[in-house]
């Protein structure tokens, strides 16, 4: 697996203190799908199983994959800790889904397949596991959100040789995502804000960015203590603008298609 690709595997340690705020957007997701009983769900990048055992819970068939074993087997134990043993849970990559054509219902992904280097790829998969008239729900973070304007300052002090660190936030545009699903789907948007609940923007900071998520790996690209330092400094300046009562404001687009 090439570098670009492990830069967003998460690791166990990192991503399960990130997970549990992503469960208001798991359930909105698996609602705007509309899974129901003996629906055949794939969960792509499906980490701890958020979606996977959302989906289960409505009766669902479901399949999750994910390209890191450890992630899988975690999301495994939470399944039994749910009393689910029939959730398949698969090692596999978003841009080359080891599943026959028109095997689901439904192809769902919370913030995980945008993190595929090859975007085509990935949009091409899902549509081609799911059946005409099957349901393609994903979510993506905003580039106008949060998680842009932090990307921005992590590109102002790392440099990033090997993949865009953007690139999964074209997923958060209507017009990107028209472009690379829209004629293969009948497209609708809803645009959607999560409130990560933190005690100020520097717990934030300290879970999100150096316990977890996708600004961890810049961090550790920076040598220097000093330099550090001042990411830190920016990162906590941009925070006190979306942070209030306790809470994080992140927005997303959730994306729903019916394919063609």
């Amino acid at each position: 697996m090439s570098e670009s690709r492990d830069t967003h595997i998460w690791s166990t340690r990192q991503y399960p203190s990130l997970a549990s705020n992503l469960l208001p957007a798991t359930a909105r997701l698996v609602s705007t799908a509309g899974i129901g009983p003996d629906d055949r769900v794939l969960d792509v990048g499906c980490g701890t199983g958020n979606v996977a055992l959302t989906a289960r819970r409505r009766g669902a068939d479901v399949v999750g994959l994910d390209a890191s074993q450890p992630m899988l087997e975690l999301a495994g134990r939470n399944a039994g800790l749910a009393a689910y043993d029939d959730i398949h849970w698969t090692e596999g990559d978003a841009e080359s889904l080891p599943f026959d054509d028109d095997r689901f219902d439904a192809a769902m992904s919370n913030f995980g397949h945008v993190f595929a280097p090859a975007a085509d790829e990935a949009a091409a998969e899902m549509c081609r596991v799911t059946r005409q008239g099957g349901q393609i729900a994903f979510t993506a973070w905003s580039p106008n959100g949060l998680v842009g304007a932090l990307t921005d300052i992590l590109t102002d002090h790392a440099t990033y040789p090997d993949h865009d660190p953007r690139g999964h936030l074209r997923w958060g545009t209507p017009q990107f995502v028209r472009e690379i699903l829209g004629d293969r789907c009948e497209l609708s948007f809803q645009r959607r804000v999560l409130r990560f609940r933190y005690v100020s923007p520097q717990h934030f900071w300290q879970e999100f960015a150096e316990e977890a998520g996708p600004l961890s790996p810049a961090l550790q690209r920076l040598d220097q203590e000093q330099s550090r330092e001042r990411l830190r400094h920016d990162a906590l300046d941009c925070l006190q603008e979306w942070f209030a009562d306790n809470t994080v404001r992140v927005e997303y687009l959730l994306v729903d298609g019916v394919v063609r």
